[in-house]
């Protein structure tokens, strides 16, 4: 009897936080986009990593969806946080990207159109600090991580389980 009572108690406590992991909302989803570009004024290449939030690939950009920027060559080092603007869209299609954004220390700027590629990043509004006419965009892989009512669902659900298999059974013999 206790057993039973427990169970339901379980089961309804499982329902509940199944509801509210239903009813919460969706967190922002962050996607990370790998540059690189071959440098025509610094050594070798620049590259960086821009993070967007809640953003379709091939949507255009706007300011609500930048999340960071952050860039390095053998010239410069910088990290942008926010921007005062943003234009451009994002594609997983090589040669079908243009981004350009600022603040008010430094300036990034890419156009990816067919066999153009031109590329710059300077400071305090002038795109002149590393400059290049070859680069790339590509999509970073991204791991997986559940949100933590798919958590709460998981331990409860196992720990369930773990009830229902370590219940007594109920065994009846037969005296002959």
């Amino acid at each position: 009897m206790l057993h039973t009572r427990m169970m339901r108690f379980l089961t309804a406590l499982a329902a509940l936080f199944g509801m509210a992991a239903l009813s919460a909302p969706a967190a922002a989803t962050d996607t990370s986009f790998l540059f690189t570009g071959e440098c025509s004024d610094c050594t070798g290449t620049g590259t960086g990593t821009l993070v967007l939030q809640d953003y379709t690939i091939g949507d255009l950009l706007n300011a609500s969806n930048f999340v960071s920027f952050s860039y390095s060559s053998n010239l410069t080092n910088f990290t942008i946080d926010s921007v005062e603007g943003i234009v451009g869209s994002l594609s997983t299609l090589p040669g079908a990207n243009f981004v350009s954004f600022f603040n008010g220390d430094y300036v990034f700027s890419s156009l990816a159109v067919g066999g153009l590629s031109a590329w710059c990043t300077g400071t305090a509004g002038s795109c002149a600090s590393d400059f290049g006419t070859s680069s790339s965009w590509s999509l970073a892989a991204a791991g997986s991580v559940p949100e933590p009512a798919s958590w709460v669902a998981m331990v409860l659900g196992c720990g369930l389980l773990g009830m229902t298999m370590r219940r007594p059974r109920n065994v009846h013999l037969l005296h002959a």
